[in-house]
Parts: structure tokens; sequence; C-alpha cells
């Protein structure tokens, strides 16, 4: 009979919770519903680029026969090498294909080629393109008997030899940092309201945002030291090649830290006990990982669900880890993604600070 009070007891105490209630009941339909559509490993369309140097009626009725595959979502015509390899490097496309101009002279003489340029740093999807292709081509080739065998020649950008390493550790590189960030930034008021702490912090003279950064900044520093040594292992260790700018590196990942603690903040503001700030961490950190295209390409989620990923900053933070890494990227090129990582922080932090006025008031 005591057990069975006690079970009572605390059915009644998670009923009475609506915080409670909205994690368990609410929160998990919304999850189940949405990321069944994203989480997929499947690559159900492509956008590609092709190179047409020939111009000839083959190559228009070979560009005819990628247009029409439902594989492909997008084809563009390029002008030359650099547009298409520009267009790897910002992720636009999954690769582009060289037509070259001895196409059509070549299937009634000899055997022909066609290049395919693929993203390395796209392991997976790279690879199934690359099949969806050979499967375009052969259907093309299946139309005239008489044509000469068509050769594929494969070859993947920043990523040649297809290293599994060289493309999952980079994602960690962010993962696993941004775990730590947003349950250190999570638990640090909650931490003070079970330790009966929290209002000492209160009555002393700390404006609120300064009790907010002085919750923020020990974190950064950790989390930023942590960086350093998953950097360290991931180079000399998992052998990864890092060909960008150190400098240019720790300034994305104190950005990035930056606005993780923001949100963790935020949470940590919202909730009332670690046990919160930890259910709530995790709710943030399943949709960053299904929505940022680090483990579902991006364009594979329905279409309506990816300006969600908009709002995920581990999406651009995989991006720019990924340029700095393999191939190099400038200030240029990176600064639209470190700009966009430090707005989601101001936003993350502000709201935080918002609530915490709030609930302090």
């Amino acid at each position: 009979m005591r057990l069975l009070a006690l079970i009572k007891k605390e059915f009644l105490a998670v009923r009475s919770d609506a915080k409670s209630m909205l994690i368990i009941i609410v929160l998990p339909l919304i999850q189940i519903f949405i990321f069944s559509f994203a989480a997929t490993t499947e690559v159900k369309s492509i956008n590609l680029a092709v190179f047409d140097r020939d111009g000839s009626h083959q190559s228009r009725e070979f560009i005819d026969e990628l247009k029409g595959s439902r594989y492909v979502k997008q084809l563009i015509n390029v002008l030359n090498y650099n547009e298409a390899k520009d267009m790897i490097d910002t992720k636009k496309i999954i690769g582009f294909i060289v037509i070259p101009d001895n196409f059509s002279k070549n299937l009634a003489t000899q055997d022909s080629k066609i290049q395919l340029i693929l993203d390395g740093r796209r392991t997976n999807t790279a690879q199934i393109a690359e099949g969806y292709i050979t499967q375009m081509l052969a259907k093309f080739q299946s139309k005239d008997s008489a044509q000469s065998p068509v050769e594929l020649y494969s070859h993947y950008l920043y990523n040649q030899n297809l290293n599994n390493f060289w493309w999952i550790v980079p994602n960690l590189f962010g993962s696993v940092t941004m775990l730590l960030a947003i349950l250190l930034s999570a638990l640090s008021l909650t931490r003070e309201k079970e330790l009966g702490t929290y209002d000492q912090i209160l009555v002393s003279p700390l404006y609120p945002y300064e009790i907010l950064l002085g919750k923020l900044i020990p974190g950064l520093v950790i989390s930023i030291a942590v960086s350093t040594v998953v950097l360290l292992i991931s180079v000399y260790f998992y052998g990864v090649p890092f060909v960008g700018s150190l400098t240019l590196l720790y300034a994305g990942v104190v950005i990035f830290l930056f606005t993780i603690s923001g949100v963790g903040l935020f949470i940590s503001s919202l909730c009332d006990t670690q046990q919160q700030a930890i259910l709530g961490s995790f709710i943030f950190l399943l949709p960053s990982f299904l929505l940022s295209g680090f483990s579902t390409p991006i364009e594979n989620i329905p279409s309506w669900l990816q300006p969600v990923s908009d709002y995920i900053p581990l999406k651009y933070y995989i991006i720019f880890i990924k340029g700095v890494f393999l191939r190099g990227m400038d200030f240029a090129t990176a600064l639209p993604l470190l700009i966009k990582m430090f707005l989601l922080g101001v936003f993350s932090l502000s709201a935080a600070l918002i609530l915490f006025k709030k609930k302090t008031g």
C-alpha cells in the first residue's frame, strides 16, 4: 500500500507539472511527426551542373536524359570549370558533369569519355549520386546500339580517396563541442536554484546581463579548450587534413559556442531544475543533429521542413568546419556563415536576458 501511495504521488506530481506534461506528451508527438521525414539516409534528389563543351545533338540528348530523371532536382548549365567548382564549394550542387568537345564524334568512332566531379566532403551522397548518373548514362546509351561505349571518369574534390574520417570527424568536431557547451550553460542557473544560492546571486550588486555573462563565459572557455583537444585528435590521430587558417577556425569556434551557450542560458532561465534543463537541452540537440546536415543531407528533407534548418546553428558550423579543414575556406567565403551564427547567438542571448529579467523582476 505504501508503494502504491508513492506511485500515485509521482503520477500526480507529473500531472500537476505543466512543463513535465509538455515534455512527456506533446514534444515526443511533434518530434515523431517531424523527424520521420527528416531522419533519412536516402538521396532522393540531387543538384547537378553540366559543362557541355560539345554542344552537339547527342550531348543535348544526354542532358535531357539527366533533366528527365526523377533523381535530379536541379540541373544547372555552366560555362567553365571555375563556375561549377564555386557551386560545389558553396554546396549548391553535389557535383558537375563535363561533356568533352569531341563527345559526339567519339560516339561514332571510338570510346567516348565523360568526366564527373563530385563533392568528396559528402562521401555518402556523392557515391549515391555517382550511381544515379551511371544509371542515366546507361539508359542514354541503350537508346542507340550503334554508339560506342561511354566511359564515366569520376573525381572527388577535397577527399579523393573517400576517407570516411574526413567526413565524420569534422561533423563530430561540431556536435561534441555543441553538446558540452549547451549542457554547461543550461545547468548553470538551475544548479544555483537547486543548491539554494540563486537568491544570493539575485541580491548581489550585479545587473542581470552581468549575471548571465558570468554564467556564459566559464562554459565558453571550457568548450573552447575541449575544441582544441578535439582539433588535435582530428589532425594527429585521425589524420584529417587541416589546410585552412587557424585564426579563422577559432573565430568560428568562438562564435558558434557563444551561440550555443546563449541557447543553453535561455533553457536554464526557463527551467527550475537541472533535470528539466537536461531534458530541454536534448529537445534542442535532437533536431539540431537531424536538420543540420549532420546525418541527413538537407536537400533530402521535405521542402516544407527545409526552412527550419536555417535556424539551426550547427548547419552553418558544419559547412564552416569542413570548408576550413578540407579546402582552406577564406574569410570572405566564411563571413556569411559567421554572421548567421552570430545573429542567432545574439537572438538567443537576448531572449535569455528578457526571460531572466521577467522571472526575477
